[in-house]
């Protein structure tokens, strides 16, 4: 009988330690901060996953990004793959994960660049596509 007993608690433990949820939420689009050093201008867009954005000569292909559950310290974390296409050769220079709390942990190292990432993000497809005005005409309308 005690044998029995303390098999099902091995057992219950089992299934409360792999039915245990991540912190992490996928994100399909990614908010990037890049800093143009010539110029001095900083610009803010937005990446889909899966997709290339071409900043100045770099283009910026964002593989996966994440985000934490509102319960926990807010982060976020991307894969990324950033090529430099200033010669006909274009050559990666910077592949890994950047975090959004630490942009010098992992950064690009660009003579006229600095890349940084600010929220990666879910956005619902239905709702962007649901609305028949456009977002620029919608906040002119407030003002």
């Amino acid at each position: 009988m005690r044998t029995l007993i303390l098999f099902i608690l091995v057992i219950l433990l089992l299934i409360s330690k792999t039915t245990k949820a991540s912190q992490w939420i996928e994100g399909n689009r990614l908010v990037i901060q890049g800093l143009d050093k010539i110029t001095a201008r900083i610009s803010t867009f937005e990446v889909n996953v899966s997709q290339t954005y071409k900043f100045g000569v770099l283009d910026i292909f964002v593989e996966r990004c994440v985000f934490s559950k509102p319960i926990f310290m807010p982060e976020s974390l991307a894969y990324i793959s950033i090529k430099d296409n200033t010669d006909r050769l274009s050559e990666v220079k910077f592949k890994g994960w950047m975090f959004a709390s630490s942009p010098a942990l992992n950064a690009l190292e660009n003579s006229v660049y600095d890349i940084s990432i600010l929220a990666c993000k879910k956005v619902d497809k239905q709702s962007e596509k649901s609305s028949s005005v456009p977002p620029k005409e919608r906040m002119s309308t407030f003002n």
